[in-house]
């Protein structure tokens, strides 16, 4: 026989009454709509209107605030938060009588036999019989415990996105991060204990930091990570900051090590991994027009573009045999021909004892030689060839 609450008792007798409406099946209603008394014993909530002191609080914000435009926000955020925030918090009172309410509810369903098919009834029977109660009080003390469930989760949904804002830009938006969360403050609703003394929030806190996390080591990643590695990865970083605060500088590998009780190696492995996949053809640029896979060198080119390459080489430098020694050089030295790094005119002109103009003067006169029809020629295929 399992022991109900006297609060799921609350009332005339359960027997005696009406047998309540049967919810609706389904998933839990939304969590953004404040739901109504659950059970007697629940102070009742005084409407926001007729409280002076929100009153004169709304009046000292609308005049800080200034005109405000009456068009609907269509910001999902801005509109999540201003549902949730309508929400009444609740007291230690309140706070245990719903804890108490879920817990016998959770309870009872453990008693839950496996429903057989057209036996619904004899089932409800059973599961009664098996509880200690009429099928009438089982009915008023799911229901009480189910709205409970709701009440306690609307009214915490605001920690559910103090905690999420912590988690922002590590690869999801906030509206997913709350969502996880609130799937991890469900978790805490149905094991909450309100015999062990503390206030749910503290409780719910750790349910809510786990559903996100673990989320995001599943979901924000091209290539997941075990949870594990995320987790140490994440102690890794807190103390980074922390020790960068201490430091005034970035700490080491052996100071982050020592900090947290683990090898140098160990933690050089974890930070390996740190580092997200990105896509080729992400746009980059200060205008977004350039694919990163095109400034990307392929260190496994093919055997025919080593060989274009040579050919390149070689008719350039057949060209460059064309144009006087000075010539050669400045072109060599203003392309980095020679090593991959280009060099400014004033650069050039200090090697060669010229002032800036007067490498300019060649630099240019060596470029009209070189646009001569007879030797663009020479490198027009390599233009169009796409290598």
């Amino acid at each position: 026989m399992v022991t109900v609450d006297a609060s799921a008792r609350d009332g005339a007798d359960c027997l005696q009454l009406p047998p309540p409406a049967r919810p609706r099946q389904g998933l839990i209603p939304c969590w953004s709509r404040p739901c109504r008394s659950v059970a007697p014993g629940i102070r009742k909530q005084t409407p926001r209107s007729r409280r002076p002191g929100l009153q004169q609080s709304q009046a000292w914000i609308d005049r800080r605030r200034g005109p405000v435009s009456h068009s609907p926000s269509t910001d999902p955020v801005r509109l999540y938060l201003q549902d949730i925030g309508r929400v009444e918090r609740l007291s230690e009172e309140e706070e245990l009588t719903l804890a108490r309410l879920v817990q016998g509810r959770e309870r009872l369903l453990a008693l839950r036999p496996p429903l057989a098919n057209g036996a619904q009834a004899q089932d409800r029977d059973r599961w009664a019989e098996a509880a200690g109660l009429s099928p009438a009080a089982l009915r008023l003390a799911l229901h009480r415990g189910r709205r409970a469930k709701e009440r306690m989760i609307q009214a915490n949904l605001r920690l559910v996105v103090a905690v999420a804002k912590k988690y922002q830009q590590r690869g999801l938006e906030l509206l997913d991060l709350v969502q996880e969360g609130t799937l991890g403050l469900e978790k805490g609703v149905e094991r909450f204990d309100p015999t062990r003394g503390f206030r749910f929030s503290t409780y719910a806190y750790w349910w809510i930091r786990q559903g996100i996390t673990r989320a995001l080591a599943s979901q924000s990643r091209t290539i997941r990570l075990p949870v594990h590695v995320t987790e140490k990865l994440n102690r890794i970083r807190r103390l980074q900051r922390e020790l960068s605060h201490q430091l005034g500088r970035s700490p080491t590998v052996a100071e982050v090590a020592a900090g947290l009780g683990l090898s140098e190696e160990a933690v050089r492995q974890t930070l390996q991994r740190q580092p997200r996949p990105v896509s080729l053809d992400a746009r980059v640029g200060r205008g977004q027009d350039t694919d990163l896979g095109d400034l990307l060198e392929d260190p496994h080119a093919t055997p025919e573009q080593c060989l274009t390459r040579e050919q390149l080489h070689e008719d350039l430098q057949q060209l460059l045999d064309e144009l006087s020694g000075r010539e050669a050089l400045v072109i060599r030295q203003r392309f980095g021909l020679e090593d991959d790094i280009p060099r400014t005119l004033t650069e050039i002109g200090e090697r060669l004892h010229l002032s800036r103009e007067r490498v300019r003067q060649i630099e240019s006169r060596a470029l009209l030689k070189l646009r001569q029809p007879r030797h663009r020629s020479r490198v027009r295929d390599y233009l169009f060839s796409g290598d």
